[in-house]
């Protein structure tokens, strides 16, 4: 494949060449699929700083892998096959031999002369492959022969000779193949991403990979030391979580980071840590390119690094469970005991995880194993004769559903399940691997048992029925003649006829069917009413745009209670997704009906809803959903089918010399190469070992019970199934499986735990439906609209705010000042005395600039004297705290309590008082106490108040200090009782507006 640079216009250019052979590949809807999940994959199509990366490249590390030349072409393998069949030795006796033998053998003898005299049909390869190398790739045991017909010595070594020579040759056509279309792929792709990332660029845009790639080449970059200083002054601590699911960017990212704590040569006091905290066992996100052996390497190399700059590194497990019975772990353990079953859970040699212990250890649990359910037997029935009552066949999905339903349904009516156990709706999360039949079943059963479900944890937004049912509306109202679409509109809830109504309506009418509609309103209120709502819908659809008139259908309409009564509590999520992207659509396109459902119709988008909070119903979800989440009973109702060579990912990453991962587009079995099936088992060994990773967490999202069960056709567990590895864990273990119950109802339990002793005695009463509360029926009275908070710093129009005359030609050196003085009583405090003079000389010379030498010592000289002033050691000691913002409310004299916000300058609490001060930067400061501003006077008069809710019983002092001068003033009891006296007699609504914290 020709993969040089081409104008993308050009029918006879490289991209054309490819866009054509990958036509001629697969169908459109496998194209489709493979493109999406080429873009899906971006990351191996693009380099380390995220952009495209060289098709050329790629073509080359692609052939490397095959272990072909990048220009080697299928007819120069042909040529040189034929020559080498010509020149093998031997093989003209070969063909006499072959001759005189079967019919088999005089075939192939048939076959070898034509090729040798070149009368083929153009392909050597498979024309001599025909008849006599299997599916399998060995040589044809009726060619080879049997017993005495079986050929040897120099016979048998031509024909093993020809059979190797063919092999070889049929092996470097398939690498052709797929080097051309695998190549072919990576031309396009890198163009889209090429062309997405001049897209991103010319609206300066950035998503997340390009975030994370960024700051990987802005770390690594030889030139960007400064950047890594920067974060080095900045990063004394370091958490890294779900460490297992990172990513080998991520994994640079952290490596650069840290660099500098094990570097040495850092003079600060300060520790410096790195907690990584994650568990190998739990990394199921392999499609997300997560790499489990990754974490023990890193905590190896990160070990050593630590260990190098004799630092303490310390690797902790923590293999207690806080969350399950020991039933739950001792289970988990038995099942991951087995060799076999541990592979992907250990990855430092061990022959299987670590034992694991629970803090519940008293705690009573059970882990029960249903019978499989299998599909019902016998011949199918003939609809024509068969009783209409007649016991209808079942799959072995839907009785597994029925069983969980029933079960559920019986312990939900009895609040306790079958081991006498307090028994909620809630308690209750079913795990499957997937979602499919499986899952649609379950959920549907357990509504039809009036068993409370969340319903799915998924939505594809287009296809629920709340949504289609409100499409199907905006259809109607846009082409009212449209009968079908009418018809489909008005059995919705938002209208609620029927199919009663609809044969009343539709049959027989003359023109449309809105026309009969409108004619039998004349007679039937509920037409009528029916109408009267399509019209005013269609005049609100006229003049609001899509986001407006759904939000009113649903909101103030009521559409979305008629929603949820029918289609339950899921409905709600598919609505809220719906009414985001009615809003969306309007802000990108403009408001218009019609472009709004055409593109929400054609939309894949999904909803996930986040079912981390059971609201008391049962969740069904997938394990992958699951993770992070727990429940008391966890039902594992998936059989768990080990994956194979049917799952694998459409693209491979297979590792290429010199070109670092390259994408390959794997063909069937039977035209593998060595390489690609060596791949392909490899690929598959790693989703058997995520397989078993999956497990591991499903098990251990059970508190206090888990039950397996699965549905199978014929009834029987596949080996390598999640349902034969607990099986047969189980029956292993020390404690075993005793069985209970019979026939359908037939269980095989592990416990290691007696029961919980049942409460005797206990009678419930029977439930009453609660009576109505009497306010339900009275109107709501009219609340009084809050006022605003109160904001100190600006109380009585700001203390600071009123230039007197005479302020103008200083202000702005007092502001300097200000400035230093406030720079210095916030830090200096934090310094021991004795480097707090000459902290304070650098601080002035290099914040000071723009005062004079003199007023800068004065201040220096002042802030000292301040920081050294015994009334006020408690507020300038280390415990004190500088810039603290402060919500409350306070009781005003009048007695009415008002919400107050700010942010107090200094601030120090000890265990009889509290002390509060305020800097102000006013250019001539007061000389007394009482010339101070009534604004000041307001401001610490209502932290004093707040202060006195919060450390109720504490004296309060209040303190303002005038950084002009550093004077300072003790405000006594009487004056900020005065100030909150003016407050309350001021307007209501006034707030103290200036910005938090009192300079200027």
């Amino acid at each position: 494949m020709n993969c040089s640079r081409s104008s993308p216009q050009n029918p006879d250019g490289a991209e054309a060449g490819a866009l054509d052979l990958l036509a001629q590949l697969a169908a459109q809807d496998s194209f489709e699929t493979m493109v999406q999940e080429a873009l899906r994959q971006r990351a191996l199509f693009s380099d380390e700083n995220g952009r495209a990366r060289d098709p050329r490249e790629m073509l080359a590390g692609i052939a490397a892998f095959l272990g072909i030349a990048a220009d080697l072409d299928a007819d120069a393998v042909k040529v040189a096959f034929r020559a080498g069949l010509a020149a093998l030795p031997g093989v003209s006796t070969l063909i006499e031999a072959l001759q005189a033998g079967s019919a088999t053998r005089q075939n192939l003898a048939a076959n070898l002369r034509t090729l040798l005299a070149g009368q083929d049909d153009g392909d050597p390869v498979a024309f001599c492959r025909r008849g006599f190398i299997t599916e399998a790739g060995t040589i044809n045991a009726n060619i080879r022969g049997k017993g005495k017909s079986e050929f040897e010595g120099a016979l048998l070594a031509t024909l093993e000779a020809l059979a190797a020579c063919l092999l070889t040759a049929a092996d470097a056509i398939n690498a052709i193949a797929i080097r051309d279309r695998s190549a072919a792929l990576a031309l396009l792709v890198t163009r889209m991403l090429a062309s997405y990332q001049r897209q991103k660029s010319l609206r300066s845009l950035l998503d997340y990979d390009d975030l994370i790639a960024r700051t990987r080449s802005l770390l690594e970059r030889v030139e960007a030391a400064w950047v890594l200083y920067k974060l080095d002054a900045g990063i004394d601590h370091i958490l890294l979580d779900e460490a297992q699911d990172t990513g080998e960017a991520q994994w640079a990212i952290l490596r650069k980071l840290a660099e500098e704590f094990t570097g040495g040569g850092d003079l600060r006091a300060k520790p410096r840590t790195i907690f990584v905290v994650g568990d190998e066992k739990q990394s199921i996100y392999g499609f997300q390119g997560a790499a489990p052996a990754a974490f023990g390497e890193e905590r190896r190399a990160l070990g050593r690094r630590i260990a190098q700059a004799e630092l303490a590194f310390e690797a902790i497990s923590l293999n207690t469970s806080f969350r399950s019975a020991p039933d739950i772990m001792q289970a988990v353990d038995a099942v991951f005991a087995l060799p076999e079953h541990a592979r992907g859970l250990v990855f430092d040699g061990a022959a299987r995880p670590e034992m694991h212990d629970t803090v519940r250890r008293s705690a009573p649990g059970t882990v029960d194993i249903w019978p499989l359910a299998a599909n019902d037997t016998g011949e199918p029935p003939d609809a024509w004769t068969t009783p209409v009552d007649a016991p209808e066949r079942r799959s072995g999905t839907v009785k597994l559903a029925e069983r969980i339903a029933h079960t559920l349904q019986r312990w939900h009516r009895d609040r306790r399940d079958d081991r006498g156990n307090p028994f909620a709706a809630g308690d209750v999360m079913i795990l499957l691997r997937q979602r499919g039949a499986l899952f649609e079943a379950i959920v549907k059963a357990l509504k039809d048992a009036g068993v409370p479900v969340t319903g799915r944890d998924r939505l594809t937004l287009a296809e629920h029925p709340a949504v289609e049912d409100l499409v199907v509306l905006g259809r109607a109202l846009l082409l009212p003649d449209d009968d079908l679409t009418l018809a489909t509109a008005l059995k919705t809830p938002l209208i609620d006829l029927d199919d009663d109504d609809l044969l009343r309506l539709a049959p027989g009418r003359k023109g449309s069917l809105r026309a009969a509609l409108q004619e039998a309103a004349a007679s039937e209120p509920r037409y009528a009413a029916a109408e009267a709502r399509l019209a005013d819908w269609a005049h609100e659809a006229g003049r609001c745009g899509p986001f407006r008139f759904f939000a009113g259908l649903l909101g103030p309409g009521g559409g979305r209670n008629l929603a949820l009564a029918r289609l339950g509590a899921e409905a709600g999520d598919a609505l809220d997704a719906f009414l985001n992207a009615a809003l969306d659509h309007e802000r990108r396109y403009g408001p218009s009906l019609a472009g709004f459902l055409q593109h929400v119709t054609g939309s894949a988008a999904d909803v996930k809803r986040d079912l981390s909070a059971s609201a008391g119903e049962v969740r069904v979800m997938t394990v992958h959903g699951s993770k992070g989440l727990e429940a008391k009973i966890v039902i594992l109702a998936d059989l768990g089918i080990e994956p194979g060579a049917k799952r694998l990912p459409k693209i491979l990453a297979v590792p290429a010399q010199r070109a670092g991962l390259v994408p390959i587009w794997p063909p069937a079995s039977a035209e593998d190469t060595q390489a690609t099936a060596a791949a392909k088992a490899k690929v598959v060994a790693q989703m058997v070992e995520e397989h078993h990773r999956l497990l591991y967490v499903a098990m251990t999202r059970a508190e206090d019970r888990l039950i397996v069960c699965g549905a199978q056709a014929k009834g029987e567990a596949p080996n390598g199934s999640w349902y034969a590895m607990i099986a047969e864990g189980l029956a292993q273990s020390a404690a075993g499986l005793d069985a209970i119950g019979e026939g359908e109802d037939a269980t095989l339990r592990f416990s290691v735990t007696p029961p919980a002793p049942a409460e005797a005695g206990e009678t419930r009463p029977a439930e009453r439906p609660p009576s109505a509360p009497e306010w339900l029926a009275r109107p709501v009275e009219r609340e009084a609209e809050p006022v605003p908070p109160l904001k100190p710093s600006n109380a009585l129009s700001a203390a600071d705010g009123e230039e007197r005359p005479g302020d103008g030609p200083f202000l702005a050196e007092a502001a300097a000042a200000g400035r230093l003085a406030h720079l210095l009583l916030q830090l200096l405090p934090d310094l021991p005395a004795e480097r707090r003079a000459a902290t304070a000389d650098v601080l002035a010379q290099a914040r000071g600039g723009a005062l004079p030498a003199e007023r800068r010592a004065r201040i220096v000289a002042q802030a000292l004297a301040l920081l050294d002033e015994p009334g006020l050691a408690a507020l300038f000691t280390g415990e004190a705290l500088a810039e603290v913002p402060v919500a409350g409310a306070i009781r005003l004299p009048d007695g009415a309590r008002r919400a107050v916000s700010g942010r107090i300058d200094r601030l120090a609490v000890t265990a009889d008082s509290v002390v509060i001060a305020d800097f102000k930067t006013t250019a001539r400061p007061p000389a007394e106490a009482e010339a101070i501003p009534v604004g000041t006077l307001a401001q610490l008069a209502a932290y004093a108040a707040l202060m006195r809710e919060i450390y109720p019983g504490r004296a309060i002092r209040a303190l303002v200090v005038y950084t002009a001068n550093l004077a300072h003033f003790e405000l006594a009891a009487e004056q900020l009782d005065a100030a909150l006296l003016a407050l309350a007699g001021g307007t209501p609504g006034a707030s103290l507006g200036l910005p938090d914290g009192s300079l200027p």
